[in-house]
């Protein structure tokens, strides 16, 4: 059971890259196709690992492998929309529920995975743990397109991690990663086709400022190393339950946001009372059961 400390370790990261991806998408980005277009083309560094065990795919495996990689992308840009809709702490923790639920018939469809009944049971938790913690008693803040670019975007990161963890059955760690981020970047190439797209991504350096840009970076450092993570529990353990985790990220998400609403109530907001807390707290405590039903 490794792979769920390797989850957990992968999820504290993509929280701190979350809150970094809103700040930015919210002041410096102006739109979410250069930002997926820049965290794409990033697939090319994976090439570095090529000389520790690089191995050739089957045609119909590379195809896989490289439409696997294309998903994340285009969830990437789908997530982004939404983010530039609503706030962080609302969008993601929806993402943790829709995830999981397509992953799990994904990979009962394409994988043959099946389930014992403690890691259904812990499934069952953290799910409903992922969706706790996002519901909200207001009817305001949801924008009607931003829960339809989430649930395709949750569809199509659903679909990565599947065919992801079917390339990883075929081949070795190192030669999985590297062929489906060859799908990130040829996805990235795409984003160059269209004139109007290809102004976006060649405009958004210039209006980023230097300080910004170095946020990029640290986002980037931390999602790329919370990716492999990702990557690694998913090739050594079930990628139903590695993406069934997920809601351990927003907790890690829910108190970075509290915290930093202080300073950036604009972008960061996040309102917190007495009945919301208790909510967070049981959603908190389902998630705990969930892990720790996954203990062997």
């Amino acid at each position: 059971m490794t792979y769920i400390y390797i989850a957990i370790a992968a999820y504290i990261l993509f929280a701190i890259n979350g809150v970094i991806d809103k700040f930015l998408l919210t002041r410096a980005v102006r739109h979410p196709v250069a930002y997926a277009f820049y965290i794409g083309i990033t697939g090319f560094f994976t090439w570095v690992l090529a000389p520790f065990g690089l191995k050739f795919l089957s045609p119909v495996d590379l195809f896989i492998a490289i439409v696997g990689g294309a998903c994340f992308i285009i969830a990437l840009y789908f997530l982004y929309v939404a983010t530039r809709q609503t706030s962080i702490s609302r969008l993601l923790p929806i993402e943790g529920g829709f995830v999981p639920l397509f992953t799990l018939g994904f990979a009962y469809l394409f994988l043959g995975e099946r389930l014992s009944s403690d890691q259904l049971l812990a499934f069952v938790f953290l799910v409903a743990g992922a969706v706790l913690i996002s519901l909200r008693h207001d009817a305001s803040g949801w924008h009607p397109r931003a829960l339809g670019n989430a649930i395709i975007a949750a569809v199509l990161f659903a679909l990565h991690f599947t065919l992801t963890k079917y390339i990883f059955d075929k081949t070795n760690f190192v030669s999985g990663l590297i062929w489906t981020r060859l799908g990130f970047v040829a996805m990235s190439l795409c984003f160059l086709i269209p004139r109007k797209t290809r102004s976006y991504v060649f405009e958004a350096p210039r209006q980023t400022s230097t300080g910004n840009k170095f946020l990029y970076y640290g986002a980037r450092v931390f999602g790329g190393l919370g990716g492999l993570l990702q990557n690694y529990a998913i090739a050594i353990g079930s990628v139903t339950i590695v993406n069934a985790m997920q809601g351990t990220q927003y907790g890690f998400l829910l108190i970075t946001t509290v915290l930093l609403s202080k300073y950036f109530p604009k972008i960061l907001k996040e309102r917190v009372s007495g009945t919301i807390l208790a909510q967070k707290i049981a959603a908190i405590l389902l998630l705990s059961v969930g892990l720790i039903l996954l203990k062997p």
